[in-house]
């Protein structure tokens, strides 16, 4: 079950870093949007895992906060316990990670971990460590979103680079376009496989379906585990907030 920890923070590595936006974007479609995802496991229900973005302030200045929970239902909590939750707090201008915290329970696994960006010195504090940023300016879970700004219309991989544990580069694959089902309804979507050197940082045979849009929201997500599939679909996307206006951000 030790993938199952990976697909659950799943999109955890995809990751943006090469080349970031300049100047000063428009808001993000998935500001205000939360996501919900119904989980099942060799076809049995096994939890949900939610997906929101909200804007914020960090340090008394505008932020996106982004946040990630996964929750195991009772029958996957006997063999396997999940609680986790991920938060990202981004600079809205340069949608570079400020902060991310990510507290979990896995199985009998307790883990707390913080880690903070300080690009003025090249470095990053992670459990209170400092360590040589080397040009990662995402983290786990923010990487995930700005994959949604990037332009997947073409066939050629993207290589993209993020802090975890330590800084990897990944390859994100474009396979191809496919309809989608899922209890959210019928989606056009392009299906994505991130592949790395260090596929300790990803597991196996994870592959995301994100919508064929400008919103390219993840509709549906699927990894072999060595008990069998686990298989993540979108059952709900609700808006909590509007999205701020350009004028409105700094």
């Amino acid at each position: 079950m030790r993938r199952l920890r990976h697909i659950l923070s799943l999109l955890a590595f995809f990751v943006p870093a090469l080349a970031l936006p300049q100047g000063k974007p428009d808001a993000p479609l998935f500001v205000g949007e939360k996501l919900v995802y119904a989980m099942t496991i060799l076809g049995i229900a096994g939890g949900e895992l939610t997906l929101s973005a909200e804007m914020s302030d960090f340090d008394g200045k505008p932020a996106y906060k982004l946040e990630l929970s996964a929750v195991s239902n009772d029958f996957l909590s006997k063999f396997f316990l999940v609680r986790e939750y991920l938060v990202s707090w981004v600079d809205p201008v340069t949608f570079r990670s400020l902060r991310f915290e990510k507290h979990a329970v896995e199985g009998r696994k307790v883990r707390d971990e913080a880690v903070e960006f300080d690009y003025e010195h090249d470095t990053v504090v992670l459990d209170g460590k400092s360590r040589p940023l080397l040009d990662a300016t995402l983290d786990t879970l923010s990487s995930v979103y700005y994959l949604r700004t990037v332009d997947l219309s073409g066939t050629k991989p993207i290589e993209l680079r993020v802090m975890s544990r330590e800084v990897d580069t990944l390859r994100i694959d474009v396979q191809g376009r496919e309809e989608i089902r899922t209890p959210a309804g019928v989606f056009q979507t392009i299906r994505v496989e991130p592949k790395s050197e260090g596929t300790h940082l990803l597991g196996k045979n994870l592959v995301l379906w994100l919508t064929d849009d400008e919103r390219r929201i993840p509709v549906q997500l699927k990894s072999k585990l060595k008990v069998g599939t686990l298989v993540g679909k979108l059952k709900s996307i609700e808006k909590t907030s509007s999205p701020p206006t350009p004028e409105s951000q700094p």
